[in-house]
């Protein structure tokens, strides 16, 4: 009887160190899309979107290579980029949203582009390494991470930039996380802020209120990574690698960033409509 009793205890303790230790699934409320790059979910030069219908259209000759979890794509800085499409009605809800990805590079004097779309006035947005190029105006800033976000007005575009100085240009996986959480009163103006995440802590925090007539619409131009594509060129091409990435209808919490940035093994997601599926099962889909 005791060896039993002795057998459920230790059974119950293992039990709940697994739980404490395994993985933590990635978030999913508010999931839009998510491209792996894994081999699996890349057919024909199309990056698959295994959460959404917006699958990537990719350009030039990027490699496969490994990657932060699975496989990830290597960028040359000369002609690769991924066309992610203009995300549905994205637009409209880019006032709260997330973006997501693991990037490794050691290019800290080259202008890059990480993600951005850009109309042919506004709205705009993205992310960019070691310098800005606003209206096509460009400075180069090394060691820097720039990020912005413009919509639209009666006259003119509205919105904000920032730079802050990083340290993620050492040839390691860094996470990096934008968080946009805007409210826009029609007529009236409205304020909000935007949160860079690097590793899961929050590097900058960026406050911004305006005034006037501002709406957000959907974007018209796709939404390019690994390039920004304005006007009708591909420019500042990235260098390195880039995995994992998502977009999210909302901002993310910091509690969030770090669980995506903790969940190197991500479990339990499943595509819309879909039961949970246990994230191995996924991949050899």
């Amino acid at each position: 009887m005791k060896n039993g009793i002795h057998f459920m205890t230790f059974a119950i303790i293992i039990g709940i160190f697994s739980l404490n230790t395994a993985p933590a699934s990635i978030v999913t409320d508010g999931l839009v899309s998510y491209w792996t790059f894994d081999k699996v979910h890349i057919i024909n030069k199309t990056a698959k979107d295994v959460w959404g219908d917006n699958n990537g259209a990719i350009r030039g000759n990027p490699k496969i290579v490994p990657g932060k979890i699975g496989e990830a794509l290597e960028f040359d800085g000369v002609s690769a980029l991924v066309n992610l499409t203009a995300l549905g009605d994205s637009g409209r809800w880019f006032g709260t949203s997330s973006f997501e990805a693991w990037i490794k590079t050691t290019n800290k004097k080259d202008w890059m582009t990480l993600i951005n779309t850009h109309d042919d006035e506004c709205p705009n947005w993205g992310i960019e390494l070691n310098g800005i190029n606003i209206r096509n105006k460009f400075e180069i800033n090394e060691g820097t991470l720039h990020y912005y976000f413009n919509f639209e007005g009666p006259r003119e575009c509205g919105g904000a930039g920032s730079t802050m100085g990083v340290g993620i240009f050492d040839g390691e996986w860094h996470h990096i996380v934008y968080t946009i959480d805007y409210i826009i009163n029609e007529g009236v103006g409205g304020s909000g802020k935007r949160v860079i995440y690097i590793d899961g802590v929050p590097g900058s925090i960026s406050n911004h209120g305006f005034g006037g007539n501002r709406a957000l619409s959907p974007f018209t131009a796709p939404v390019h990574l690994g390039a920004r594509k304005f006007p009708g060129k591909a420019h500042g091409h990235f260098i390195g690698m880039i995995d994992e990435v998502r977009f999210y209808d909302r901002p993310l919490t910091a509690d969030e960033v770090l669980q995506n940035f903790q969940s190197i093994e991500p479990y339990n997601v499943a595509p819309k409509g879909k039961l949970s599926t246990v994230w191995a099962t996924l991949k050899t889909k």
